[in-house]
């Protein structure tokens, strides 16, 4: 599967029902830095194993992974409408069904 994103992005949104939010979610974001990767409760057990070992906690309860080209990824688990209620969370994309929210 070759994807215009990290692997670890593509195997968390297509395996695992994950969700990007934030700027990468963004289809006008042409330079995306970093990736914020929510993964709901039911799949949060079995996407965890993805987590490298050499992950870092990160705010959101989940883990910061720096990849080897500098991108980040930060991955926690929760729900998409736990997310949509802060107001700093403007877009939403489901990969797997490119399937996109953004709050006006």
């Amino acid at each position: 599967m070759t994807t215009p994103y990290p692997k670890l992005v593509a195997a968390l949104t297509h395996m695992h029902d994950a969700w990007v939010v934030g700027s990468a979610a963004d289809p006008g974001n042409e330079s995306i830095r970093d990736w914020d990767i929510l993964v709901p409760f039911s799949k949060w057990n079995e996407a965890a194993q993805l987590i490298p070992a050499d992950a870092k906690l990160n705010t959101f309860g989940g883990w910061k992974i720096k990849l080897l080209d500098g991108t980040e990824i930060d991955v926690w688990p929760g729900e998409l409408g736990q997310v949509m209620q802060n107001a700093r969370a403007i877009w939403c994309w489901h990969p797997r069904t490119n399937s996109r929210l953004c709050k006006q």
